[in-house]
């Protein structure tokens, strides 16, 4: 069996982060299928060993990636087509595209097109996929109310969390900060987050609030807050060993993979209701209605002053984190191939 990844996007953070995660799963639980790759040239460092490499950098969310995924498919003679973004391209034979979320029905765009074109991709997706992949149950919902898929052909396969940041046991002296992980969108409700914050520092003024993951260029001038910008695994997972919390706001997600990170790094975290984040966190966070700032800087008041809670979050983080695993992912994933393959 040849099974192809449209792995185009290794390098992204978010869709990248899965990519690259599911792979070295795959490679630990694979038997005798083939994986061919395709994925740009300079990729070729993090693929895993024994996998085959089609060159491939037509660019994502394009209408020229219909057909030149499709057609670099039917040259590498693949038996199955595994699309981790939204967009199937022209192919024969069967076809599993992972949907992370449906966020982008939900967000304001100022160019009119691209809502018009992720509705259009994402229902040709739920019509042309032989099997369906999200990362969480509450996504698997939201497709098969707002796209009306078939319950039965969507399966949830959350993700994993690197071992670089695990972590045994909360550390006992946190630094002085709150930290955040993620890019700037405005579902990411980050303005909020540093508003609730300035109430909270009002009377703490040792405390910070480190931004990660973009430039934030326009909260620099706000004391106490520290944009961090992009930073490797090793210096992520630094930050959120020593935090107070790690605080995730979002309006809306699909997974929330800081606050996974956080809880295995043994780090107690803050979230919204969204039911992605209540359901990958449990009991292991406050989760606030953070359309109240008083509520959120309530929540990041409690942790930043009561040791016994924010210990008491984070091992429960530990445990809860211990069966987001890369292998996981990876192992409820090839059942789905081969399922498919099987049926086909």
């Amino acid at each position: 069996m040849r099974i192809g990844i449209d792995a185009r996007k290794i390098n992204d953070f978010g869709i990248g982060t899965y990519v690259r995660g599911l792979l070295r799963g795959l490679a630990a639980t694979r038997d005798k299928e083939k994986y061919v790759i395709f994925a740009p040239a300079e990729a070729v460092k993090l693929l895993p060993n024994g996998f085959e490499h089609v060159e491939l950098d037509t660019p994502t969310y394009s209408v020229r990636e219909l057909i030149a995924v499709g057609r670099a498919a039917k040259r590498a003679r693949v038996d199955l087509l595994h699309v981790p973004h939204y967009v199937v391209p022209v192919v024969r034979g069967p076809v599993v595209t992972t949907i992370h979320d449906l966020i982008h029905l939900r967000t304001a765009y100022n160019n009119p097109l691209k809502p018009i074109y992720a509705r259009a991709m994402l229902r040709r997706a739920v019509a042309r996929s032989a099997h369906i992949l999200t990362v969480s149950a509450a996504v698997r919902a939201d497709i098969i109310q707002t796209l009306y898929a078939r319950p039965e052909r969507i399966t949830v396969t959350p993700n994993g969390v690197d071992d670089a940041f695990r972590a045994p046991a909360p550390r006992a002296m946190p630094g002085s900060y709150f930290l955040y992980a993620g890019n700037d969108k405005p579902h990411k409700n980050v303005d909020r987050l540093v508003e609730a914050f300035s109430i909270v520092r009002a009377s703490h003024p040792r405390l910070s609030l480190i931004l990660a993951g973009a430039a934030f260029e326009r909260h620099h001038p706000r004391q106490g807050i520290v944009a961090a910008g992009f930073m490797s695994t090793s210096e992520l997972a630094a930050l959120y060993r020593s935090a107070i919390a790690v605080v995730q706001p979002s309006s809306d997600e699909g997974f929330g993979l800081p606050a996974a990170e956080a809880m295995a790094s043994g780090t107690a975290v803050i979230t919204s209701h969204a039911p992605a984040l209540v359901e990958v966190t449990g009991d292991a966070a406050l989760h606030v209605d953070v359309r109240t700032l008083d509520e959120l800087a309530a929540a990041m008041e409690r942790l930043a002053t009561d040791d016994a809670e924010r210990v008491k979050l984070a091992r429960r983080g530990i445990e809860r984190a211990r069966d987001l695993t890369w292998w996981r992912c990876a192992t409820l994933t090839r059942n789905v191939y081969l399922d498919v393959l099987a049926r086909s």
